[in-house]
């Protein structure tokens, strides 16, 4: 008697099963990876595959929440206070606020961050910041447990760290140790190539370093990019991918600096800015938010006031083609922001065209979503809060993924 496995590969060529899985939905597929070990293969490490139902499925994604939790158990004793780091945890949020746990597929996984999203593709790991950075000492001392991992299907690739040398671009007035002040990071898709890219910037004060990895060549490589300021902090470490592109936002510095758009083309390997909306009032602070849906870039003004507005760029690069979306002031959710009214206190993770916004609450260790209408005051329509763990302080962190099947080769 023939086996199920067999009595499909008689009735039916591969090929025609395979188009016909890739019009199913991606939980209905999770469930379908046990029905053999081919399958299992296709459904979860097959790029090919994954790609065919990822450009289906485009226009009914599911964009989830990915929650990291980082819980830090605090002992006190003789000589004095310990922390230990835990393991990191992760959950998903999906759009009913319904929260399911993550497995994470590698170890260690202590501290690691989320570095970067596209197309339900997660760069994590960590970099390890110091105050004083020694020129020519390896890259790959700072990067650790860097990988590539899709939350949806569990799929993970380990990414490996630089082996080229810091301060490899010389500077005239060249010294034995530099200030890391921050690291930038960004993750994204060449369109014509099919090929993924994450890019890491260390901005050591003096001079910015931008080291590209390249998922297809399994490489990185360091980009030379003459007129980048070293001395224009940006609003965020994380980059936000959209178009074939990462982009950051500077801060504003009244009467030096006004803020601008840079913008990493991923295909080029080169840095361009881009126009930001003319506001008609005097905004105090930009923040580069994640993509709108549809894929149109996104940021958010605050003022003084701490009015927030949010500006989204119909068409990619045209700088007559920013919109107002909406705005909010904080203190008209009192029982959400309150006692910490302070724009420093949250992020928006998510932003929709209708008027919905998902906000991180840093102290609160909340995220909550928020309808926002124009001419009404907005309303908070679901809560989540982080389970605090018995003797430890956690920190936590959210980020945006979309629900694919997507993979990258092994």
């Amino acid at each position: 008697m023939l086996t199920k496995e067999e009595q499909l590969d008689v009735h039916l060529p591969e090929h025609v099963v395979l188009n016909i899985l890739c019009r199913l939905p991606l939980k209905s597929l999770i469930r379908f990876t046990c029905v053999s070990k081919r399958w299992r293969s296709v459904i979860i490490s097959d790029p090919q595959f994954g790609n065919s139902h990822f450009q289906v499925a485009a226009s009914q994604l599911r964009r989830n929440v990915l929650i990291s939790i980082h819980p830090m158990f605090i002992s006190k004793g003789t000589p004095g206070t310990t922390h230990t780091m835990l393991p990191s945890r992760f959950h998903s949020l999906d759009d009913n606020f319904s929260v399911r746990s993550l497995t994470f597929p590698s170890e260690p996984n202590r501290d690691i961050v989320v570095m970067g999203s596209c197309n339900g593709l997660l760069v994590l790991g960590k970099f390890y910041r110091h105050a004083l950075v020694p020129l020519g000492q390896l890259y790959c001392d700072y990067y650790k447990t860097l990988g590539i991992w899709n939350p949806s299907t569990g799929f993970f690739r380990n990414v490996p760290g630089p082996s080229f040398q810091i301060g490899m671009i010389k500077l005239t007035d060249e010294k034995k140790e530099r200030h890391m002040t921050c690291v930038y990071y960004g993750f994204g898709q060449v369109s014509a190539s099919g090929d993924y890219k994450f890019v890491v910037i260390p901005n050591f004060g003096g001079f910015m370093e931008v080291q590209v990895f390249s998922v297809r060549a399994n490489c990185w490589k360091v980009v030379k990019a003459p007129y980048l300021s070293p001395y224009r902090l940006w609003s965020k470490q994380w980059g936000t991918y959209s178009n074939g592109a990462v982009h950051w936002v500077s801060h504003r510095e009244p009467g030096i600096f006004e803020p601008s758009v840079y913008a990493f083309d991923l295909a080029n390997e080169e840095f361009r800015e881009m126009p930001l909306p003319v506001l008609g009032h005097n905004e105090d602070y930009v923040k580069m938010t994640p993509v709108l849906v549809g894929g149109c870039l996104c940021v958010m003004f605050q003022d003084f006031d701490e009015c927030s507005e949010f500006w989204a760029m119909k068409e990619y690069g045209v700088a007559a083609s920013w919109v107002k979306l909406f705005r909010f002031n904080v203190c008209d959710l009192p029982d959400v922001f309150a006692p910490f009214f302070s724009r420093y206190h949250w992020d928006p993770i998510f932003i929709a065209e209708d008027g919905t916004v998902v906000i991180k609450l840093h102290k609160k260790k909340e995220l909550v979503r928020i309808k926002c209408h124009k001419e009404e005051k907005p309303v908070c329509t679901k809560r989540y809060g982080l389970e605090e763990v018995p003797g430890c302080q956690c920190l936590f962190d959210a980020s945006l993924y979309d629900e694919t099947l997507v993979s990258v080769p092994e």
